[in-house]
């Protein structure tokens, strides 16, 4: 007997995404499938369909929500019908990585993630996608209470993210925060520093992303095409430069703006899951000279997962309002000649496969 198909879009190569059939997966034992409802494109999956890390053909798509369509055996306190979000990865918490908090160089937490049934990249780009044994039994599928929309929990792993960084920033209330860059992550994350009492600055090249920014409440926003950024985030900050830096879309000259407007004894944090394939002019004796932290954060952090799920349960939080695109799964080619834009404002983006 046939299995039954389903719809994905699959990465056959670069510029080469192909909407079409895939056989649906099957739960074997210990693992869960779902239906998904809502996916959010997030920035490691814009940066993989653009420059290609993973074996081909595979599905991308990491922010599920769906709906629990069937169970293997034994699985525990999951059932059919339940509406739940998923975390794309899960680290060990025993290796050095984890007791470092450094939970994305876990190789547990590398080696497992949903699927659609190709190379496991996400997979959330489809009908119904694979939640693994290892997900299912050590916290990656998470139950939504019924008040919550499959949109708002496709929230669930920036937030995570984003919160992870701001816990290695370390920074204080009242403490003013650079933002470099207000799309997907930025957005969220001018939300979040408000409720961390910080004061968020922003900077982005597109005058209506900064215009989106201000109204979610950045203090300040400024063009990054400028030259003397640094110098405007300097004035703006009566010459002494900001606290810490998030870089939430790290390239090339940002990083020395970046670097050129944070105070002496400030913090600079590329948050980041992918690689620039452009090479940075970094002079590291700049840090050193005045006592700036570059740090790095990647991934997810179970630490962060109890805040996370508060925030994201707080409709006080209006993480809708960063949402510039709902689009179906089956326009997702079109979508992204049209983020290739240089004038492109999108910022969250969610795909639906119905």
């Amino acid at each position: 007997m046939e299995p039954e198909k389903m719809k994905a879009q699959v990465f056959h190569g670069a510029g080469d995404l192909r909407y079409e059939d895939l056989p649906q997966p099957n739960a074997s034992e210990g693992e869960v499938i779902l239906a998904v409802k809502a996916v959010g494109l997030s920035p490691l999956d814009l940066c993989r369909l653009r420059v290609p890390e993973l074996d081909e053909p595979f599905v991308l798509g990491r922010e599920i929500a769906g709906t629990i369509v069937e169970v293997g055996p034994n699985v525990q306190s999951w059932r059919v019908g339940q509406r739940v979000a998923t975390l794309a990865h899960v680290p060990c918490m025993r290796c050095l990585a984890c007791l470092e908090d450094r939970f994305s160089a876990c190789p547990t937490y590398q080696a497992h993630t949903t699927t659609a049934g190709l190379t496991p990249s996400g997979g959330g780009f489809a009908e119904f996608v694979k939640v693994p044994r290892y997900l299912v039994e050590h916290g990656g599928l998470v139950a939504l209470p019924g008040h919550i929309t499959f949109e708002r929990a496709c929230f669930l792993q920036p937030i995570n993210s984003l919160l992870h960084g701001f816990a290695r920033l370390n920074l204080q209330p009242q403490q003013r925060v650079w933002i470099l860059g207000a799309g997907s992550l930025g957005a969220i994350a001018i939300l979040l520093a408000q409720r961390l009492g910080l004061q968020p600055l922003v900077s982005d090249r597109n005058p209506q992303r900064l215009d989106a920014a201000l109204d979610l409440g950045a203090k300040a926003a400024f063009n990054s095409n400028s030259d003397d950024l640094h110098t405007k985030v300097r004035a703006f900050t009566d010459g002494e430069g900001v606290d810490g830096a998030l870089l939430t879309e790290p390239q090339g000259w940002d990083i020395m703006q970046a670097l050129d407007g944070t105070r002496p004894g400030g913090k600079l944090l590329c948050l980041t899951d992918y690689a620039d394939p452009s090479s940075v002019p970094l002079d590291p004796l700049a840090f050193a000279r005045r006592q700036i932290d570059l740090l790095g954060c990647s991934g997810l952090s179970p630490r962060q997962q109890s805040r996370s799920l508060t925030y994201l349960f707080d409709h006080h939080l209006p993480l809708e309002r960063t949402i510039s695109d709902r689009v179906p799964l089956a326009e997702l080619a079109s979508l992204l000649e049209r983020l290739q834009h240089p004038n492109s404002d999108s910022r969250k983006i969610l795909l639906y496969p119905s």
